[in-house]
């Protein structure tokens, strides 16, 4: 009877890995490992994440694309807003159509908040403040968790839609183990 019941919760532990690999050899799902500080502290430097191919993303997904200016590099940061929306930053805060975004991921290691002056150069300029700026219908405006260490749409400008890769939906790193990215 017990050796039943370990053979019984091996299948169960092991089933979520089985399927991951199918998934995997269908190409439907891909792995990465993450290379930049960006997405920190949500996808700690070396993690290794699986995004389920798509071109479809919703405020919030933190997705894997194809970087704009150059396409043979790859990026890995969140959605905060979707073609048609109407996005700010003021004073490190995100106000998405004029409603302040409550972004619990979102991390800021510098406190200082550099003055809202066109003639500051970038990255100082667009870091604390930006916009109002509409986002293109067909695009994503991104920004990366580590919001004071990312370069992303305050910078390049949005994704579009082609270029979206998938939807990441498993992190695991050695320190932490696996999780599922919120």
């Amino acid at each position: 009877m017990l050796r039943a019941m370990r053979k019984v919760l091996l299948a169960i532990l092991a089933l979520p890995f089985v399927i991951l690999a199918g998934l995997l050899a269908l190409g439907v799902v891909h792995t990465y490992r993450n290379s930049t500080g960006s997405m920190e502290p949500t996808l700690p430097l070396g993690a290794r994440f699986a995004t389920i191919l798509t071109k479809r993303a919703d405020r919030g997904d933190i997705v894997t694309f194809v970087y704009p200016p150059n396409a043979s590099v790859l990026y890995c940061k969140r959605v905060v807003a979707v073609g048609g929306d109407m996005v700010e930053i003021r004073a490190k805060r995100l106000f998405v159509n004029s409603k302040e975004v409550i972004e619990p991921y979102a991390f800021h290691d510098d406190s200082d908040v550099y003055p809202n002056r066109p003639s500051l150069p970038e990255p100082y300029r667009s870091r604390d403040w930006f916009g109002p700026f509409r986002v293109p219908v067909g695009t994503f405006f991104v920004l990366g968790d580590n919001r004071d260490r990312s370069s992303d749409s305050r910078y390049w400008g949005t994704v579009p839609q082609q270029n979206l890769l998938g939807r990441v939906v498993l992190v695991c790193s050695w320190s932490r183990g696996f999780w599922r990215p919120r």
